[in-house]
């Protein structure tokens, strides 16, 4: 059985889009794929197990028949919080390997998805890095295309602590403008340093889709109307702080988008839904007027109203931007196409002893 971690530098950089892709992959040719998730932090219960919502769709999309227990051992909530630092022994490690040893049974591959840097879980007396050395896995460090100095910061300090281990990295999202310096300058860069770049995935309109839901979720926002539209996928993200006729001149440049704005400017709102808008989303947590609300009911676009000011709502849509989510399965075939397109698969069998 051959271990595969799946880490990143930096949050939401694609690691469920590399899990999804290389796991597919290999079932597709022919080896059995097992999932795991050391540490999960988003709880939810499926069938009177409390696990992971990133576990429950992996393990979903892969055909993993496992439990659940022994595919997430560990949930983070208030509950465990508590327990850890009240001085309880939590016998993570213990309890982590026994899980992972449980689902690896009769397997050729285990794909394990952390959280991302490799100092996570440390807290619980076992690290990302701690489970890495003693699964013996090989790691593959993703990151997106935003800070370059990051990046190759993550990357080499990844490659310094894991020497062996380290199979190599994938830049992801990336845009076009950034293609050839990515391929020209900071992959030669790593070359020299002895880091191998096993893929460069473009960015993918439809995998940096972000479903409304997911933005509901995570801004804890709360939907006027068209609840039945919040799987509706968000392309583009805008923000509404202009006069009138400057925001419809914008917004009707952009189709598939959201546009973020104040609660208590019905001028913008109103310029949005006379525009190819899927989703409004009202910060300050002020509530728009009946018009307003009419208007979007008319039209079927949500509202959401978010307490978060409007810089903060959208620096956390745009940080989800490629997050494959448990709610949107339309992006697994394109998933699994774009990986296969984009990544090193005969560079990976070779390192890992693997024939096609």
């Amino acid at each position: 059985m051959i271990p595969i971690f799946i880490a990143s530098v930096s949050p939401f950089s694609g690691k469920n889009l590399v899990c999804l892709g290389l796991g597919l992959k290999f079932k597709k040719d022919g080896y059995k794929v097992g999932y795991f998730k050391p540490v999960g932090f988003s709880p939810v219960v499926v069938e009177d197990v409390l696990t992971d919502e990133d576990a429950v769709f992996l393990s979903g999309a892969l055909d993993v028949d496992n439990p659940l227990q022994s595919v997430c051992p560990v949930v983070v909530t208030d509950d465990l919080l508590q327990r850890l630092t009240s001085g309880e022994d939590l016998d993570i490690r213990r309890k982590t390997m026994a899980a992972f040893n449980q689902a690896a049974k009769e397997k050729d591959i285990m794909i394990a998805r952390g959280l991302g840097r490799l100092s996570g879980g440390t807290c619980l007396k076992f690290s990302e890095l701690d489970f890495i050395r003693e699964s013996n896995a090989r790691v593959i460090f993703v990151d997106k295309s935003q800070s370059h100095i990051e990046t190759l910061d993550g990357f080499m300090y990844a490659s310094k602590m894991l020497g062996n281990q380290m199979l190599g990295v994938v830049f992801n999202m990336v845009p076009a403008s950034k293609l050839n310096y990515t391929r020209e300058i900071l992959i030669p860069f790593l070359k020299k340093n002895g880091i191998a770049t096993l893929g460069v995935i473009r960015k993918d309109p439809i995998l940096s889709a972000v479903p409304i839901r997911e933005i509901v979720s995570v801004l804890n926002g709360k939907v006027l109307c068209c609840e039945d539209r919040v799987d509706g996928l968000i392309e583009h993200f805008m923000i509404g702080a202009m006069n009138v006729e400057s925001a419809l001149s914008y917004f009707r440049k952009v189709t598939n988008k959201a546009v973020i704005t104040g609660g208590d400017r019905s001028d913008i709102q109103l310029a949005a839904l006379e525009t190819p808008t899927k989703c409004l989303i009202l910060t300050g947590e002020l509530y728009p007027n009946a018009s307003i609300l009419g208007r979007a009911q008319e039209v079927g676009v949500p509202i959401i109203v978010v307490r978060a000011d409007t810089a903060s709502a959208l620096e956390v849509c745009e940080n989800l931007s490629g997050y494959v989510s448990m709610h949107d399965k339309s992006k697994i075939q394109r998933a699994a196409e774009v990986v296969e397109r984009e990544i090193d698969f005969k560079t990976i069998y070779a390192q890992l002893g693997l024939s096609k």
